[in-house]
């Protein structure tokens, strides 16, 4: 669980955030806003955000939104998950 002081930051980042998010007009502009805000808030993996957006955030979402996000995920954990490649000397 978060300290409450960390709580109270992520209240007032929300609240900013709210303020931008809130001028959408349309839902095309509100996903596309909520995309950009997560993929320029520095507390969210980077990754994650873009397959947010690539997959979810659309008003209307392929029939295999969740199926294409979770090969996604899984691609960039597999990634993560592997060792870093040694150099060799010579």
């Amino acid at each position: 669980m978060e300290a409450p002081d960390d709580m109270a930051a992520l209240e007032m980042d929300a609240a900013a955030d709210h303020s931008e998010v809130e001028s959408a007009e349309t839902p095309d502009v509100f996903l596309a806003s909520v995309s950009e805000t997560l993929k320029a808030w520095a507390d969210v993996d980077a990754d994650l955000a873009s397959i947010l957006s690539d997959h979810s955030l659309s008003v209307t979402p392929h029939a295999n939104a969740v199926a294409n996000a979770t090969v996604a995920i899984f691609a960039i954990a597999a990634k993560r998950a592997a060792p870093a490649d040694e150099q060799v000397d010579g």
